[in-house]
């Protein structure tokens, strides 16, 4: 991995975790040195998460973590939506063999650590990612990819500045094993039904939660 995907992977996940709170100034020297990295690819980095909005560059003054709240999770969420069940209709058509073994093999991963009562956000989050990631570049269109990429990290930190409980894979799991059921079928009516249900459940869970699988979960709202 090249140092300028060290430090973006880095500031990202600090981002998208809100550990850099929105307004925070980037401090690129603490940066350089909590991430290892020189000026230059610390540089790249930033210039990446200023694209995908994450950070705002400010002449002269450098780098501030981008505004969110709970407003922009759910207008985020409309838009999100909308570009979720395109991609999963056109990866119905356009997916290959390659991709649907590798959606199986994160799924049987999701499937070991929900048995193991794995409780490791980060890992949680990880995985679903990687589906929508994985399905998105299924899809064949390169834009798509890019807009999601950005949209997810954008959703998923609106959550965590506005403390909306994050979801955890006990419930998403048999989402993930219907979306591939329809993507191996080859068709795109269903795909684009589960993908909506996938995310469309969660938006309505803010509203009105239910009781978690475990009693120790208390983070169910949906990516």
């Amino acid at each position: 991995m090249r140092l300028s995907d060290v430090a973006y992977q880095g500031l990202r996940n600090a981002i998208i975790k809100a550990e850099l709170l929105p307004g925070s100034p980037i401090d690129e020297k603490e940066c350089m040195e909590r991430l290892a990295v020189g000026r230059t690819p610390l540089r790249e980095a930033l210039q990446r998460l200023a694209q995908e909005d994450l950070l705002l560059a400010v002449p002269q003054r450098g780098y501030f973590v981008s505004s969110t709240s709970a407003t922009d999770f759910f207008q985020l969420q409309e838009f999100r939506l909308q570009a979720e069940v395109w991609a999963a209709r056109l990866a119905a058509t356009r997916i290959t063999d390659a991709q649907l073994d590798r959606l199986a093999t994160l799924i049987e991963e999701a499937r070991t650590g929900v048995e193991a009562r794995r409780m490791d956000i980060e890992w949680h989050l990880g995985i679903d990612e990687e589906m929508h990631k994985l399905i998105a570049e299924a899809s064949g269109n390169t834009y798509l990819v890019q807009a999601l990429t950005r949209l997810y990290a954008l959703s998923v930190r609106s959550l965590y500045v506005s403390r909306i409980p994050v979801a955890l894979l006990f419930e998403d799991l048999s989402d993930m094993v219907v979306i591939h059921q329809a993507l191996a079928s080859r068709d795109p009516d269903n795909a684009e039904a589960a993908m909506r249900a996938h995310l469309s459940v969660g938006a309505t869970s803010l509203i009105r939660p239910v009781e978690p699988p475990f009693r120790e979960n208390r983070m169910e709202t949906r990516k």
